[in-house]
């Protein structure tokens, strides 16, 4: 169907994916490979095992050969490069003696973007606004663009750092969990911090409320995010 998931494969290709299990002294460990007319090949593996019954560990891996990557150039051009790119994440979970569930991660975006490239593309989107905020101009067309292609996408840098913490059921209020979440791009050191409260008192919903406190200079991932600070509240039913 024309507009779901186009940006997975082109059309009539056919892409293959396979996925191999492994147990080895209580570590889990998954092996995976992908390949196909439209997308290069590329393999991964992840792992995950418990150091303590409250203290486990995990990361990922993932390798592209060839990955075709959209530049932009200083003339505000583009070309599309083919690299090496490796890619890791490592991370815990620990669970302490008064029920706070600690999570941490590291990730490093080998198929992202520098900060120096990540500002080129900021500064070509604000002289877009610059030209003609209202009905819009080249420049800007160009950066919807190349936002598309790469730019925009979730986590397009190349460091980072996850946490996330939940206390269960404080002061004995039942079915309620609280916590707060930060990521942060450990190149640009803008960052988004969202603590949130969730309760599942009702059977089969699920109300959470959430605030995101985003902060970051000019010409960074979170500093140029479209939203600034928001206030939410989801409410999802499970059938």
């Amino acid at each position: 169907m024309r507009g779901i998931n186009e940006d997975f494969g082109e059309r009539d290709n056919v892409n293959l994916a396979a996925k191999l299990y492994l147990l080895y002294m209580d570590t889990d460990i998954d092996l995976i490979f992908l390949t196909g007319n439209s997308r290069s090949s590329r393999f991964g593996l992840d792992f995950s095992t418990n150091l303590a019954s409250n203290f486990e560990i995990h990361g990922e891996a993932a390798y592209i050969p060839a990955l075709r990557k959209i530049i932009l150039q200083d003339d505000n051009s583009s070309l599309i490069e083919k690299e090496k790119a490796f890619s890791a994440l490592f991370g815990l979970r620990y669970l302490s003696e008064s029920d706070i569930t600690s999570i941490i991660e590291y990730y490093y975006n080998g198929g992202g973007y520098s900060e120096e490239e990540m500002e080129l593309f900021y500064q070509l989107a604000e002289s877009g606004f610059d030209q003609s905020p209202g009905l819009g101009s080249d420049l800007l067309d160009r950066a919807r663009e190349l936002s598309t292609k790469g730019y925009g996408g979730p986590q397009p840098g190349r460091q980072y750092l996850y946490s996330k913490f939940t206390k269960k059921e404080p002061f004995d209020i039942l079915y309620f969990t609280p916590g707060i979440i930060a990521i942060a791009n450990l190149e640009d050191m803008s960052y988004s911090i969202i603590p949130e409260a969730v309760y599942t008192g009702f059977t089969n919903w699920e109300l959470r409320l959430r605030f995101s406190l985003i902060n970051g200079g000019k010409f960074t991932e979170y500093g140029e995010k479209v939203n600034s600070n928001k206030l939410e509240l989801r409410i999802r039913y499970f059938f």
